[in-house]
């Protein structure tokens, strides 16, 4: 269904829901609420993810490559070796339960291009 929509959509979408993934990992790991540290790694990591699919680069390979710029900013925000690990842990799960629900529910596979949950 959300597919079919013009990339900037979906990449705008997939931008605000990677957003939301690391706002909650953040609260979660430091008990703060984050507005504009989420919505920057949001479009730093899925502007990076959407160029390197651009330039050809496998499915399998996009989600490992962007990890380093995860930890980076991750850091950059952070700057504790302990709350950044349950941040992205947790960052991470929720990720997959935001993808797996929109996949299910609105056949929506951009937020992580090389797993096809739906039909």
């Amino acid at each position: 269904m959300l597919n079919g929509m013009p990339a900037p959509i979906l990449l705008d979408i997939s931008i605000l829901f990677t957003a939301l993934s690391w706002a909650i990992g953040f609260y979660i790991a430091s008990k703060r609420a984050y507005v504009f540290a989420p919505l920057a790694i949001g479009c730093f990591v899925c502007l990076a993810g959407y160029s390197l699919v651009s330039l050809n680069m496998p499915g399998w390979a996009v989600v490992p490559a962007l990890i380093p710029l995860d930890l980076l900013l991750l850091w950059y925000v952070l700057r504790k070796p302990r709350q950044m690990v349950v941040a992205y842990l947790s960052t991470w799960a929720i990720y997959v339960v935001i993808h797996m629900a929109l996949s299910g529910l609105l056949g929506y596979d951009s937020l992580i291009p090389a797993w096809k949950l739906h039909g």
